[in-house]
């Protein structure tokens, strides 16, 4: 039997050991990475769950949002969706959707109102509602609302009607602005309806030229729909140069004098003094009335304002019964040789 040298047996064993140290080392070192990344796959998934107590079907319908979150500055409205964000407390972030009357559900807390207020705002209300329950120490909250939940349609005279994702803001200029601007022949009246009530319509007074403030900053909210219509027109007959229909967008209120100018003015040999409106009410119904347009051009009495719609008839001097040849004109304006005049 050959016997090994104790030299050579202690070498021996100094590299079995070292090498059983270097085994361990690295199996130590791929436990603890195991650990680090499941501890951090658990954190992220946990950070933006799906709806608190909701099915499968709800939870697929706020998480298909697009992913888009961000600081908002402006008001929070119903229908949005918010992303929660507690640092360190996966458990209670989540992602829901403001009910329409301004609340989220939040885990623990219940209800929590805060339709009105900004993303930070929002953030602040949740941490110090978590710390007044002594759920948490020093919560630290995010609030981010996501801007593709629900967006704001835009149409009519616009250069890009289309549906936009709420601005910061939520201004009727933003809105606007997104939709490309306006177009030359944008109208006097803006109407605005949401989701939540259709068939009730808010009619915005517009200033094409953007001077009146009031309604260019008008707030509007996720789920809006924005018409912008198009200008009126007037219709001009009779002894004039230019018989034919006419755009109100000139000026804020066209007057009968712009409009009678517009045509050419008035023909010699007519019946100015009989000049016929004829004005169509919202019911549908018609009225005429007489006006002398000779004194209106000579600014000697009341110059009427035109509405859209309104038939203004010239008579020739010599016919009789003028309001009906006025009623005439004003049914055949679908005619062929009838321009329009911007």
């Amino acid at each position: 039997m050959r016997v090994r040298h104790p030299f050579f047996i202690a070498i021996r064993l100094l590299s079995v050991t070292m090498l059983s140290q270097q085994r361990l080392l690295r199996l130590a070192a791929i436990l603890i990475l195991s650990s680090l990344v499941c501890r951090g796959q658990n954190q992220r998934d946990a950070i933006v769950p799906l709806a608190q107590g909701a099915g499968s079907a709800a939870s697929s319908s706020l998480t298909n949002t697009g992913g888009n979150g961000g600081m908002s500055d402006g008001p929070i409205s119903p229908g949005e969706i918010v992303h929660i964000n507690v640092f360190g407390a996966p458990d209670f972030s989540a992602v829901t959707r403001v009910s329409e009357s301004g609340d989220i559900a939040f885990p623990i807390l219940g209800a929590v109102r805060i339709v009105g207020l900004s993303s930070s705002e929002a953030g602040t209300l949740i941490a110090t509602q978590l710390k007044d329950h002594n759920l948490m120490l020093d919560p630290q909250v995010m609030v981010t609302v996501d801007s593709t939940a629900t967006g704001i349609t835009v149409l009519g005279e616009v250069h890009s009607p289309g549906i936009f994702p709420p601005p910061g803001k939520h201004l009727l200029s933003d809105v606007i602005a997104a939709a490309g601007g306006l177009t030359a022949n944008t109208g006097r009246i803006i109407e605005i309806s949401s989701n939540k009530s259709p068939e009730k319509k808010d009619y915005i007074p517009w200033d094409p030229t953007m001077h009146n403030t009031s309604s260019y900053d008008r707030p509007v909210l996720p789920g809006d729909r924005v018409i912008v219509r198009a200008c009126g027109i007037a219709y001009i007959g009779g002894n004039v140069p230019k018989p034919g229909a006419y755009s109100l967008c000139g000026s804020p209120q066209m007057t009968l004098s712009e409009v009678l100018t517009l045509a050419g003015g008035i023909l010699p040999l007519s019946a100015s003094n009989h000049t016929i409106l004829i004005r169509t009410h919202p019911d549908g119904t018609k009225t005429s009335v007489q006006v002398d347009a000779h004194k209106v051009l000579l600014t000697k009495t009341a110059d009427l304002v035109v509405q859209e719609d309104d038939v203004v008839y010239v008579p020739a001097s010599g016919i009789k019964n003028a309001a009906q040849h006025a009623l005439d004109f004003s049914l055949s304006l679908a005619g062929p040789l009838l321009y329009l005049y911007h």
